[in-house]
């Protein structure tokens, strides 16, 4: 049998990432088999770990004896090798296509084998004959994918009640805007990829710190990974928008007796607010994956806020155009919002040439990169301020809109809002 049709890093992957994350086999169990691996030894760890995961955790505490005396596991490495599985446990590409990239070598290994017996049949047998029996053969490698059976409506409707009363309320964080939150059906959903795009210097950052504030309120937990912004910085925007006092003042610490008591009771309140900051630069798609999870393991978050997706680097950028480099990060992000179960909020650049020198309002199709924004996001909203007439180039109008370009869970439409530049702070408005 050629030896090529396999893949020994992304089976490795799959068995690195259910032995990190075990919720992670429910994602691949109604498909893969241990017999989908190509290696024996990952065969034998497969069929192990689906064996005690069905009465305890499987993790490194618990497979380190088998790991240690299977002689197939021993003679890969024993358990130096189920580091080495962990080493490969990967959150840029979802468990199941992985799962289904290993599958599929499985199924042109097979297939080659098909093809062999069927040349050594023909010698002695009828070609009609064996020509039928190999494309049953291979019609039963085609089926993989479990087929869901046919429900009556009120079958579907007791399932889903069922879910109801066991599980978890749908989680979501309010964006502290009430127009907005309304069409959103309460806010930022958990496991769901949220994008706000805007032009240079209109705002995105303030009102993203906005949200953040409005729901540490509401006792919501959220990370914030400023790629652009020093913490210093973020941390002047927030009291600023906190207490009314421009960020200026707070910087060179000319602020009068109210002004410092602001800042002083400002501190105290944000001290008490559930807000985590990574000011890195220049990260990539796995080290905000590692970021979040390292968050998740210390201390859980409820929203997750990443400013912003076209400067994020990719893992390898050789070949690639900016559009696919912001689909990879676009993908990666909603990976993670499934992974970890929170709410994804990314902002995104809209394409200052589309609309130059223009009044007209940007579409989700003026999204830098927009292929994979369109496709990735859950809900995808533009911040919009017109030009101001008679003005430098920079400068936008106070009021403008957020516009809800795609919706997958609701409705779409545009709320008013008005910008305080003074203190970086957005509020609704009803003109």
């Amino acid at each position: 049998m050629t030896q090529q049709f396999f893949n020994t890093q992304a089976e490795q992957a799959i068995l690195g990432s259910v032995i990190m994350n075990n919720e992670e086999l429910a994602k691949v169990s109604d498909i893969l088999e241990a017999k989908h691996f190509y290696h024996e030894e990952h065969q034998k760890i497969w069929l192990h770990f689906v064996d005690i995961s069905k009465d305890m955790v499987a993790n490194q505490i618990t497979l380190k004896e088998f790991f240690a005396n299977n002689d197939l596991v021993k003679a890969a490495g024993g358990e130096k090798y189920l580091a080495t599985l962990l080493g490969e446990a990967s959150v840029l590409v979802s468990i199941r296509q992985y799962a289904l990239l290993i599958i599929e070598l499985w199924q042109k290994r097979q297939f080659e084998y098909l093809l062999q017996n069927a040349l050594v049949e023909l010698k002695d047998k009828k070609f009609n004959a064996v020509a039928g029996n190999l494309e049953n053969e291979i019609a039963g490698l085609l089926i993989q994918e479990p087929k869901k059976k046919t429900q009556h409506i009120e079958e579907i409707i007791n399932d889903i009640e069922e879910l109801e009363r066991n599980g978890p309320a749908n989680k979501f964080v309010p964006t502290g805007f009430v127009k907005l939150d309304e069409l959103l059906n309460g806010g930022l959903y958990a496991q769901q990829l949220v994008i706000i795009g805007a032009r240079p210097s209109i705002g995105k950052t303030s009102l993203a710190q906005g949200v953040i504030l409005n729901s540490s309120n509401l006792s919501k937990k959220c990370l914030f990974l400023s790629l652009e912004v020093d913490k210093k910085n973020v941390f002047i925007k927030f009291l600023s928008n906190l207490k009314s006092i421009q960020p200026w003042k707070i910087l060179k610490r000319i602020l009068n007796q109210s002004e410092m008591q602001a800042v002083i009771t400002g501190k105290e309140q944000l001290k008490k607010m559930g807000i985590y900051v990574n000011d890195s630069s220049f990260l990539t798609i796995a080290q905000i994956g590692r970021i979040i999870k390292t968050q998740i393991e210390l201390q859980p978050v409820d929203l997750v806020v990443v400013d912003y997706v076209q400067i994020v680097r990719g893992e390898e950028i050789r070949g690639k155009n900016e559009a696919t480099l912001i689909k990879e990060t676009t993908s990666a992000l909603k990976g993670f919002a499934k992974q970890y179960d929170v709410s994804m909020l990314a902002l995104a650049q809209i394409n200052r040439k589309a609309v130059e020198g223009a009044k007209q309002e940007p579409t989700i199709n003026d999204f830098k990169g927009s292929g994979g924004i369109e496709e990735d996001a859950d809900v995808a909203i533009i911040l919009h301020r017109d030009r101001t007439e008679g003005h430098e180039e920079s400068y936008f109008s106070r009021s403008g809109k957020l516009i809800v370009a795609k919706n997958r869970h609701g409705r779409t439409g545009e709320i008013n809002i008005d910008f305080d530049g003074e203190f970086g702070r957005f509020t609704e408005t009803n003109f």
